[in-house]
């Protein structure tokens, strides 16, 4: 049991201060008045309307993702080149349409979803540069450092590269989500609820093998407050196209993928 503890406080903990110095990275650089000038984001007319709707945006969401898993999408052609270049993302778009498809009928714009393409080269080289400081920190913790090329490298490969949508659109979802909850709500609910909701989420696994409450209790206060700290600095960004260049190289340097 200590065995398996230590393994996932290897595992866990490199990742939670890789992602806070990603996030530290952000304040420290836009303290320097180095990066975007943050666009404000509009409102709603109907906050209650629009939460109600993008829960039902993500039921369908993850039906469509069943349609996806069960072979009901855009089969594959067996060219391994169309397939991920092609294909997959398609796939992926068609799973994640409900976002757009109701940011069309309630006529918001994109940076209702933090997507804005105004001083898109700082937003993508600021992605780079926070994305390097996670791997590090990531690798240097768990004693990985010759890790660092690899992740680079893998970084610009068709199998990873097909992925990128996939992990964009997520957070969008991340976003969508988040910007209607704190519309209808406030921002501590914002970032309370999804930060109570993925510590949740880890417990009953931890539960399964037996864990000492201090480890479960240590573990849940740790995963909800790296979720308020990335989703307040997504709110101060007001911006996912770095935060997708990050969230792509982290899930690199976990081998998500």
């Amino acid at each position: 049991m200590e065995e398996i503890m230590r393994s996932e406080a290897f595992f866990i903990l490199p990742l939670l201060l890789a992602y806070s110095a990603v996030c530290l990275s952000w304040f420290g650089t836009e303290r320097k008045n180095l990066l975007w000038e943050v666009e404000k984001a509009e409102t709603s007319e109907n906050p209650r309307l629009d939460l109600i709707l993008a829960l039902l945006a993500t039921v369908a969401i993850l039906g469509i993702g069943q349609f996806y898993s069960a072979g009901y999408l855009l089969p594959r052609s067996g060219n391994t080149a169309l397939d991920k270049l092609l294909i997959w993302p398609f796939n992926n778009l068609l799973i994640f349409s409900p976002i757009f498809l109701l940011l069309f009928f309630r006529k918001q714009k994109l940076n209702t979803i933090y997507l804005s393409k105004s001083e898109l080269l700082k937003k993508i080289t600021f992605g780079f540069f926070a994305s390097f400081v996670g791997i590090f920190v990531f690798t240097g913790l768990r004693g990985e450092w010759q890790r660092l090329p690899e992740i680079l490298q893998a970084a610009y490969s068709l199998d990873s590269i097909s992925n990128f949508p996939a992990v964009f659109l997520e957070n969008v979802a991340l976003a969508f989500l988040f910007i209607r909850l704190k519309w209808a709500t406030n921002l501590k609910w914002a970032l309370g609820i999804p930060a109570i909701l993925f510590a949740l989420a880890h417990v009953p696994s931890s539960l399964a093998e037996g864990d000492p409450w201090t480890h479960i209790l240590t573990f849940f206060f740790l995963t909800g407050s790296i979720t308020i700290f990335v989703l307040y600095t997504l709110d101060r960004s007001k911006d996912i196209i770095w935060l997708g260049f990050v969230h792509y190289f982290m899930d690199l340097a976990i081998k998500a993928f």
